[in-house]
């Protein structure tokens, strides 16, 4: 399943199962559609078994792609997107 960050009223929308994955690819939303980005987000268990060479990205290393992400991100908590997508939702369910 794929969704912006944010867009379920909580950053990421396995938050609402109270869970936390071991790992949680991101991609496309990240950069705020500026340019192509993806990465993930793991548990430091997972995260130390990659070494530099294991893993291998068709845009690595990007200077502005993290960039932008990290201003897209940035955005979304800054600019309470993420709790305006929640009091959206609600509106909604409370509508039909």
């Amino acid at each position: 399943m794929q969704t912006g960050l944010g867009r379920t009223g909580k950053l990421m929308g396995y938050e609402w199962d109270g869970v936390k994955p071991d790992i949680v690819t991101l991609g496309k939303a990240i950069s705020g559609g500026v340019t192509p980005v993806s990465g993930i987000v793991a548990q430091a268990a997972v995260m130390d078994t990659i070494k530099p060479g294991d893993h291998g990205s068709t845009y690595g290393g990007n200077p502005l792609g993290m960039a932008t992400a990290s201003a897209a991100i940035s955005a979304l908590v800054d600019e309470g997107m993420i709790e305006n997508s929640a009091k959206m939702g609600a509106l909604f369910k409370s509508k039909i």
